[in-house]
């Protein structure tokens, strides 16, 4: 797994990907839910492109600050859910924990909780590439959220 330190920088993606607007009817991206404990979760929407606009938000650990962690148990598998017709194809999550990031690996849109208690930060990065422009995207977001392992 690949670990970085944490800076006011370290959260902002670096694309060299075109932005289009094709295909997408609602103002701004979908929102994203967390599936845990037999509830949905919703996420906080961090930086995104849509149709013809971009924002810049703050990275994880400042959107969540006044957020009350979710709840969950180590090791169980929480699922990350977007409510929208068309999936994003390209997907990255990111946890951060004192201070360092690393990438944690996603099995079909399913989060392994960490074996270890504490409060874990999460950005989940999701792009819509273009199917038939290659880096061609189609529009991205990344959500945040906050679990309390037990």
């Amino acid at each position: 797994m690949k670990t970085w330190k944490v800076t006011a920088f370290a959260l902002i993606i670096a694309s060299f990907t075109g932005c289009s607007s094709s295909g997408f009817l609602e103002e701004s991206p979908p929102k994203a839910y967390l599936e845990a404990n037999k509830h949905l979760y919703e996420t906080k929407v961090g930086t995104y492109c849509w149709k013809e606009t971009c924002v810049d938000k703050a990275g994880p650990l400042e959107l969540l600050k006044t957020e009350k962690p979710i709840k969950v148990k180590a090791n169980e598998w929480l699922s990350l859910v977007i409510k929208y017709k068309r999936q994003p194809n390209e997907k990255h999550m990111a946890q951060i924990q004192n201070n360092y990031e690393m990438e944690i690996p996603l099995k079909k849109n399913k989060l392994k909780v960490p074996s270890e208690a504490g409060t874990y930060y999460y950005s989940y990065s999701v792009w819509w590439m273009d199917e038939s422009q290659k880096n061609v995207s189609n529009g991205d977001a990344s959500y945040a959220f906050v679990l309390e392992v037990k």
